[in-house]
């Protein structure tokens, strides 16, 4: 499990990468590696979502209860084997029974078959609502982990950029310093003695200058070294910069934001997202419900038959003591606090004169009242979910701007740096032959080395800015079909 993280990396992401050290940073990063834990949890979760709510099986014993009489033992037990098929409007099963044997005689009654299902409720809603928010928490986690990566990718190149950018101001330095320095050679050229003011103070600002490049190349040597452990490497001492940072970067495609569509937008399919589950969630809170069930009892204790006998020479009614099997159905009702429940059953090969009815109902005025505030809570909700998506929509369009308008200074700045490194390298060249020949001091040539130098870090800059500005543009929508 060591590198499992970055694994899954490489699996999201969809490419490689030819940075030097950048495998090894993202390997090196814990968040990425928590993110890849987590995931696994939540597709862990989901799994177990999908078990609550899919086809169940519940067998039970019920409490046995065992009793000693004489020779022989009275046993007591109320088994009972349920099934329910949720997606199936609730479709229950259930078989249960009342066993009892005693004194070696079988006196087991109340053994029910049943069937229940809901007609009109949320609860299929509801299934649907669990096993959305089970796969969407999934989906999430894969796109955190998905974007952790881009970003770690980002922060490297900062870094990176950082570096660079030192290199250009010692770069900077070392040009006063070749300044300088020719202004001290003309100073001293003009016979200045080196204890006069115009010598001294030409003197101090080269040591200056020499004092500012040493100061800058030993931060650059800090930098590099505290860059180099995050990537799993080592910056010896006394090491330089230049060997260490690379000479050249990943040339990527642009990634316009027109390549990618609107409804993509993190934000704008966020903001969808929430509304059309929060309006199944709404949806399933079902004014009217109506569920049914059927069943069939064997030596049901409740329904008894009556008759008529003779004694004494009148006649009256008598209630046997002998159960019989019924027939049971029932419906059960609810609207805003109001519950109500009607069933029958109808005893096997008796008339309907022996029908049992049963009835029962329940009123709540409180449950009345907050229903119709939850209505008016749930208005407001809906509402407030449309805000976001239109906010969401807005910020699509600022982003739109900032990207392109990013993208354009990129262009122009690379375009313009090419442009000068070209110059200047054609006048280092030349330069170089003018040293040869002895037209120019050192100093003069030099100068001409660090300005070709620092364009040709600048080059380097605008490439890592390209490639943060593709991430940050990629990180602004949603990319599933990568991870798919």
């Amino acid at each position: 499990m060591k590198k499992f993280a970055f694994f899954c990396v490489l699996a999201l992401i969809g490419r490689g990468f030819s940075a030097p050290h950048l495998q090894k940073y993202l390997e090196n990063d814990l968040e990425l590696k928590r993110l890849a834990f987590e995931l696994e949890k939540t597709m862990l979760s989901a799994k177990e979502m999908k078990i609550d709510n899919g086809f169940s099986l519940k067998l039970s014993t019920g409490t046995l209860t065992l009793q000693s009489q004489g020779d022989s033992m009275n046993v007591n037990f109320t088994p009972s084997l349920t099934a329910s098929i949720p997606q199936a409007n609730n479709l229950g099963a259930t078989i249960s029974s009342n066993i009892k044997i005693q004194n070696g005689e079988n006196n087991t009654e109340n053994t029910k078959i049943s069937l229940s299902a809901d007609i009109i409720s949320g609860g299929r809603i509801t299934r649907k609502v669990n096993l959305m928010k089970a796969d969407r928490d999934v989906l999430e986690a894969k796109r955190d982990l998905q974007n952790r990566a881009l970003e770690a990718e980002k922060e490297y190149y900062a870094e990176l950029k950082n570096l660079f950018t030192a290199a250009n101001s010692i770069i900077t330095a070392q040009t006063n310093l070749y300044e300088d320095t020719i202004d001290f050679e003309e100073v001293k050229a003009k016979g200045y003695s080196n204890s006069s003011a115009k010598y001294r103070q030409a003197e101090l600002k080269v040591f200056d200058d020499r004092h500012s490049v040493e100061t800058a190349v030993r931060k650059l040597e800090h930098d590099c070294a505290v860059f180099a452990s995050k990537c799993g490497e080592l910056f010896e001492t006394g090491a330089k910069p230049e060997d260490f940072l690379p000479s050249k970067i990943e040339q990527v495609e642009i990634v316009a934001i027109s390549s990618y569509k609107k409804d993509m937008y993190t934000k704008i399919e966020g903001a969808k997202y929430t509304h059309e589950y929060n309006s199944l969630v709404r949806e399933a809170k079902k004014n009217f419900t109506l569920s049914a069930n059927a069943g069939y009892t064997f030596n049901n204790p409740s329904a008894k038959t009556t008759g008529i006998a003779d004694i004494g020479g009148s006649t009256v009614d008598t209630i046997s003591k002998n159960k019989t099997d019924t027939i049971d159905a029932g419906l059960t009702a609810g609207w805003n606090g109001l519950n109500m429940g009607a069933g029958i059953s109808f005893p096997v090969g008796a008339d309907f004169s022996h029908l049992i009815y049963t009835v029962s109902a329940v009123f709540n005025p409180n449950e009345l009242r907050k229903s119709r505030i939850t209505k008016k809570q749930d208005a407001c909700s809906e509402e407030e979910e449309f805000i976001a998506i239109q906010a969401a929509e807005d910020s699509y369009e600022t982003s739109v701007v900032d990207q392109n308008q990013s993208l354009a200074d990129i262009v122009w700045s690379k375009q313009s740096n090419s442009e000068f490194y070209n110059m200047y390298v054609e006048l280092e060249k030349d330069m170089a032959e003018y040293l040869k020949a002895g037209v120019i001091t050192e100093s003069e040539y030099l100068n001409s080395y660090a300005n070709k130098e620092r364009y040709r870090i600048n080059l380097l800059i605008n490439d890592i800015d390209l490639i943060i500005y593709n991430n940050t543009t990629k990180l602004l929508f949603c990319r599933d079909e990568e991870i798919n």
